[in-house]
């Protein structure tokens, strides 16, 4: 019988539900530190994938995670062409709990995305999202975020992503 070989790369090409990925996950749970790693990976072709599945799979503050939010956190700013990568790895940093200095860098990275209105929308939403939630716990950075919030920085979402955006941040902004 053939040895049978657990990696990433054998649940994306034998797998296509994240259901079963996640379980086969489970099943072999020495896939996880190489999940952790591939997500982390600016030149893995599956790293969005990765992040997604870890996305999936954590818990809140998810303690197997918190060793390596600085380097989620890094790997944001440095993903350059990977939009799908970035919004995976601000889901993952959403669910967890951040000292101030790892918040005052997210918050310069989502900047940064959010900035790029060539970036898909839904990652730009994601990135905006999470510029909201830090200035929860920074209210001063709430009339700053008002001015990125005009027609150059939402015309290329979609109208009706438009308009939920702006409910939104009218809700949390005022």
């Amino acid at each position: 019988m053939p040895k049978q070989i657990f990696s990433i790369d054998y649940i994306f090409n034998h797998f296509n539900k994240n259901d079963q990925m996640i379980a086969y996950i489970h099943e072999h749970p020495q896939l996880y530190a190489e999940l952790i790693t591939a997500s982390l990976s600016l030149s893995h072709k599956q790293a969005w994938r990765c992040a997604m599945l870890l996305g999936h799979m954590m818990k809140k503050n998810d303690v197997s995670l918190l060793k390596y939010v600085d380097r989620y956190i890094e790997c944001l700013s440095k993903i350059k062409n990977h939009d799908g990568h970035q919004r995976q790895l601000l889901i993952i940093l959403d669910k967890m709990r951040l000292n101030e200095v790892q918040e005052g860098k997210l918050f310069d990275s989502c900047m940064t995305i959010w900035e790029d209105i060539k970036k898909i929308p839904s990652t730009r939403i994601r990135a905006f999202w999470m510029l909201l939630k830090i200035s929860d716990n920074y209210p001063e950075l709430k009339e700053e975020l008002l001015h990125f919030t005009t027609d150059y920085y939402t015309n290329t979402l979609s109208p009706g992503i438009k308009v939920s955006f702006t409910r939104e941040v009218r809700a949390k902004l005022s």
